[in-house]
């Protein structure tokens, strides 16, 4: 056999054989892997069923690594396949409550991107369940919900509610014997870059079934580009974000794939999409054909991808710093006005922390606009930007 390669590049390799369906070199698959480090790096990439079937392709070509310890892998699938399940039925019994109320909602991010990208649901793990309601809808699916036994999963006064609801925070709730985390976000700027752009995606959303219910989530074209909006947003920092995008692109078909991109260019995307197809390129081998493989190549985007530390090349599970995670975002964006539409909202726009810092009522919203800055000041961002100098190199 061959000289074993560095696990740094196996354990992603064995990820992505079983989004694209194909073990690419089983030749080059160490046999000393450690077990441990391999299940923990899968548990922080949240990645756990795919390398589990990803050693199956492996133990089929005759080279699974010894060190991991099978049952033990076995036992934390089936547990979390048992937690996909629960939060399914749990995503079920809410589309009730909901619809009692006659709130229309999409389903995002995980029980969607199960369906839509993977071919197995239960590959696509995820904590909580988010969902996104229309603004004015947002009293009334409260109320549904706590109908339903779900209570606030921190206790606001009026005040603060009714101010939280104007800037757009999305509202997290838990039911007291489920447990599950909901996240209940409302509002174009929870859905889309912009308003027409969130318009489109509510218009245009498909339905799924899950758990024998019918429930709405976005279409996979507009699944691809939120997901490598979500990507951009956290630093592409975890190896399932990578996966959504490469799953989700391959099952589109070609006319599909140009229309993803005829989009990024509308909505000002192409720098968050280039980044999200080229990781994919470099991380699981998917070819591009010549218009997104332009926006791949692209400069700017190649640039960007130089400061991200990939989880598809480091053992480490870390998460990017919260300002660099900010100022990547920012850079992501194709256009000035975004980029400054961006920093602007940092500096003006109230976070839950400034409402509960200086409850107010919600007719005097607007003074947020000041009190926002003024406490700004106080934070400590020169011990963030040493942080971030440090973390940089």
């Amino acid at each position: 056999m061959d000289e074993a390669i560095d696990s740094r590049e196996i354990l992603p390799q064995l990820c992505a054989a079983v989004v694209t369906g194909r073990l690419a070199s089983p030749r080059d698959l160490s046999l000393s892997l450690d077990g441990v480090n391999a299940v923990q790096w899968a548990e922080g990439q949240r990645v756990v069923p795919l390398l589990a079937a990803g050693l199956i392709l492996a133990d089929q070509a005759g080279v699974f690594p010894e060190a991991i310890d099978r049952e033990q892998l076995r036992r934390r699938v089936r547990a979390l396949a048992r937690q996909v399940a629960h939060a399914e039925e749990e995503l079920a019994f809410i589309s009730g409550l909901l619809a009692s109320a006659g709130v229309r909602f999409l389903v995002c991010k995980g029980p969607a991107l199960a369906r839509q990208a993977y071919p197995v649901p239960e590959w696509r793990v995820y904590d909580d369940l988010d969902l996104w309601v229309e603004s004015r809808d947002l009293v009334s699916a409260l109320h549904a919900l706590e109908k339903g036994g779900y209570q606030r999963w921190q206790s606001l006064g009026s005040r603060i509610a009714a101010c939280a609801h104007r800037a757009g925070i999305e509202v997290a709730m838990r039911h007291p014997e489920r447990g599950r985390l909901i996240e209940l976000a409302h509002g174009w700027r929870a859905l889309g870059p912009t308003r027409p752009a969130a318009r489109a995606i509510r218009d245009s959303a498909v339905s799924l079934e899950i758990a024998g219910t019918r429930i709405q989530a976005p279409a996979a074209v507009h699944a691809l580009l939120l997901a490598c909006a979500h990507g951009a947003h956290h630093g592409w920092d975890r190896f399932i974000w990578l996966a959504d995008v490469a799953g989700l692109w391959l099952r589109l078909s070609r006319s599909e794939r140009d229309t993803a991109c005829r989009l990024a260019r509308h909505w000002h995307m192409e720098t968050t999409l280039g980044l999200g197809l080229r990781f994919m390129t470099h991380d699981f081998g998917i070819p591009l054909e010549q218009g997104p493989l332009k926006l791949a190549e692209h400069a700017r985007v190649r640039n960007l991808a130089h400061r991200v530390n990939r989880p598809g090349t480091t053992m480490m599970v870390t998460a990017t710093p919260m300002i660099a995670r900010l100022r990547f975002e920012k850079d992501a964006q194709d256009s000035l006005w975004r980029r400054l539409r961006m920093m602007l909202g940092w500096v003006f726009w109230p976070t839950l922390g400034d409402l509960q810092a200086v409850p107010l009522p919600a007719a005097l919203f607007p003074l947020y606009w000041v009190i926002r800055p003024v406490r700004l000041l106080r934070h400590p961002w020169r011990r963030d930007w040493r942080n971030l100098a440090e973390f940089s190199r």
